[in-house]
């Protein structure tokens, strides 16, 4: 599975945080239900954006394998990991879903 990271006003140390939680804790997660298809294959994309103005974290993620395209946006005030762990569980949702209407 390719990773891509793209941020925009974010310090670094949030982007070295949400790239080490990302591969601890998500990662496994992500590739647990991607063994059934095709794991090599796949594309996830992270496009995370700090809005001075508004004080806020806007993550959008993006998930493509096997012809399909799972995206994800959250927006938050309070953390950049929160935003993404919201985001993460949508996609982990739409792709559970994806895989059950495979098996069906």
């Amino acid at each position: 599975m390719t990773t891509r990271f793209y941020f925009k006003n974010i310090k670094e140390s949030d982007k070295q945080l949400l790239e080490a939680y990302f591969q601890e804790k998500k990662i496994a997660r992500l590739e647990k239900l991607l063994l059934r298809g095709n794991l090599e294959l796949a594309k996830f994309a992270v496009d995370a954006k700090y809005h001075e103005r508004h004080s806020i974290f806007i993550i959008r993620l993006g998930l493509n394998f096997a012809g399909k395209d799972l995206r994800s946006e959250e927006k938050s005030h309070s953390s950049l990991l929160e935003a993404f762990d919201l985001a993460f569980d949508r996609i982990i949702n739409q792709l559970r879903k994806v895989e059950s209407k495979k098996h069906d």
